[in-house]
């Protein structure tokens, strides 16, 4: 044999035993130790991205101070509007909803469990961000503890099972709600929701009686945290459809308990008042069924895309402001790129019903979670299936179509997600980064406390929505009333009608984005032709409808003349917002349209964020 040859035979030779040692290592017990670590150290940039858009509202409750509308108390955090329409007037009265907002919204959600953790942050260390970060992330090592045990239980003791674990702690999809305090209840709502399936394996398939009645009652418990742990209920569906070797009516009757336990739980929830309506966004599938049916074949293929590929299915509420048919192109595409996927996978599904397992328990998961706008921090449930699923198809990989979905799930899976990880960790002071812009710019001397600010044109209602919350908190001066006119990402023709009034006109219509609709489903409750909305010290009135349901028209009278020192006229301009005045009597001008998306980027540069 010559020489290359034998130096052939021994590379190839170590690379098996590389691989062979590789495999051994996912596959013991200490793998499990390992891999949490380096799914929080991924992580742990996000410990210093301080407090961020929901959080200083948590923040002005937990430390009791003033506010107009505060929750129900500590252990309510997260009932943001609670349909009262007395409740949303003062709301609105403050600027803290728009004058465009439905009274009657309701976004209202029963996390007691995670209002605790919450709690606990403020009464041990009230002013340390970074603790609550830490708190955050110890529920993160929870959560892939979990996601290992059940991937050993699926997968057995194997280093297929210990590359699943893998995949999921380095699923850079997490980071966005790792990331954000305010999020904490969807890390612990998955954090106790995997043990679950767990104890249901154990007792279905092990006959450990004791799992039959702990299982329901952990999922209690989960859901008390948020109601994303309705999505492990898709997990045990797939289980008695695929894995449960029982009779058929056996495995149906094996989903009682937790059944009953989440039928339990929704009856409590909706005699207490907990749910959405009246959003323009958030669609509660038990209260408004047709709408989140209609949203469904828009925000699954793009939240879909997002787990597996790219791009993030974060972009997906961005997608609008460049054009309606980028958007559509873009379901287009992930409809396309899923379909080329699934297809991959049909000989994996075909010889393995845990295959089949992950695969229909990821697609049911992602239902829950079609009820609000796509984005990647919906995703971990959706995660589990995902990448259980690829580790058994790198594993397993025999056809052409096989291996070249095994080496596009490698790049994005095992290449991409670790960096991009620890880059998303700090997701949020990136969106801190556009309400900053707005602070900054917006008066803060002792004198505004008195007076009304007059945004004429922000780009978004993210220009200045969670201002009067973050100043609270920080105890900055804050005006005594908001009030935001018009988005300008059409031009907005602006009439002086007399001393007091003046008649605003976008070039498109008010509301003209989806996200401008959180408060207020135009579909259900549209805007009509002289419709009025009084409000402490100005009322809207609606002087012409689009034929959508929309603001066209609208005229803002204020209770003094415009040029009055109480009210404090701003513009948007180049680098966040500047003093204007609006117009003489009997005048018109025309203020320019803004680029949101320039807009957000260029705070960020101005950040150094990137």
């Amino acid at each position: 044999m010559s020489s290359s040859a034998t130096t052939d035979v021994s590379d190839a030779r170590g690379a098996n035993d590389l691989r062979e040692r590789l495999k051994r290592a996912l596959a013991s017990r200490a793998a499990i130790a390992w891999l949490v670590a380096l799914g929080v150290l991924l992580m742990t940039p996000a410990l210093g991205t301080g407090l961020q858009a929901d959080d200083y509202v948590h923040a002005v409750v937990l430390r009791k101070l003033p506010t107009v509308a505060p929750p129900e108390g500590a252990w309510d955090l997260f009932r943001f509007a609670n349909g009262d329409p007395r409740v949303s007037r003062a709301l609105m009265d403050a600027g803290e909803f728009s004058w465009s907002a439905d009274p009657n919204v309701r976004f209202a959600f029963f996390r007691p469990l995670s209002a605790l953790t919450h709690i606990l942050d403020y009464k041990v260390w009230p002013t340390s961000p970074w603790m609550m970060h830490a708190h955050s992330l110890v529920w993160l090592a929870l959560a892939l503890f979990g996601a290992a045990l059940v991937y050993r239980r699926l997968l057995g003791a194997t280093w297929i099972a210990g590359l699943a674990t893998l995949l999921y702690a380095v699923d850079d999809t997490h980071g966005p709600a790792v990331g954000w305090i305010a999020n904490r209840n969807a890390v612990i709502a998955i954090a106790l929701s995997l043990p679950v399936l767990w104890l249901h394996d154990r007792w279905r398939r092990d006959g450990w009686k004791p799992g039959a009645w702990l299982a329901p009652l952990l999922l209690l418990t989960a859901l008390l945290a948020g109601e994303s742990s309705l999505a492990i209920v898709a997990y045990l569906a797939a289980y008695a459809l695929h894995v449960d070797r029982a009779p058929l009516r056996a495995r149906i009757l094996s989903l009682v308990p937790c059944g009953a336990a989440v039928l339990a739980w929704r009856a409590v929830y909706s005699h207490m008042g907990y749910g959405t309506s009246g959003s323009g966004v958030y669609f509660d599938p038990g209260h408004d069924p047709i709408a989140y049916l209609g949203a469904l074949p828009q925000r699954l293929p793009l939240l879909l895309l997002g787990q597996f590929g790219l791009p993030w299915s974060d972009f997906a509420a961005l997608y609008e402001f460049v054009s309606r048919a980028l958007e559509w192109k873009m379901i287009a595409f992930a409809v396309v790129v899923l379909g080329l996927l699934a297809w991959a996978f049909t000989p994996l599904l075909r010889r393995d019903p845990v295959a089949r397992f992950f695969a229909t328990g990821l697609v049911l998961s992602a239902l829950p979670a079609c009820a609000t706008f796509p984005g990647d921090r919906l995703l971990f449930f959706v995660s589990v299936g995902a990448m259980g699923l690829i580790a058994q198809l790198l594993a397993s990989a025999a056809s052409a179509r096989e291996r070249v979905a095994a080496v596009c799930m490698i790049v994005v899976h095992l290449v991409i997600a670790p960096p991009m990880l620890a880059f998303r960790a700090r997701t949020m002071i990136r969106v801190e980064a556009v309400i900053d812009v707005a602070d900054n710019t917006i008066p803060r001397d002792p004198g505004i406390t008195n007076k009304t600010v007059v945004l004429l044109n922000p780009p978004n209602d993210v220009f200045g929505a969670f201002v009067p919350a973050m100043r609270s908190a920080m105890g900055v001066p804050r005006p005594a009333r908001f009030r935001v006119l018009a988005s300008g990402t059409s031009e907005v023709a602006v009439t002086r009608v007399d001393a007091q009034t003046l008649r605003v006109r976008p070039a498109r219509g008010f509301l003209e984005h989806d996200s401008e609709r959180l408060l207020r489903s135009v579909a259900h409750r549209p805007f009509k032709q002289g419709e009025e909305i009084p409000l402490a010290g100005m009322t809207a009135t609606v002087t012409e409808a689009t034929s959508d349901g929309r603001p066209a028209e609208v005229l803002f009278h204020f209770d003094v003349p415009l040029e009055d020192p109480s009210l404090v006229w701003l513009c948007w301009g180049e680098e966040g917002y500047v003093p204007c005045a609006p117009p003489a009597v009997g005048t018109s001008e025309t203020l320019p349209a803004h680029d949101f998306l320039r807009a957000a980027l260029d705070a960020n540069l101005r950040a150094k964020t990137y």
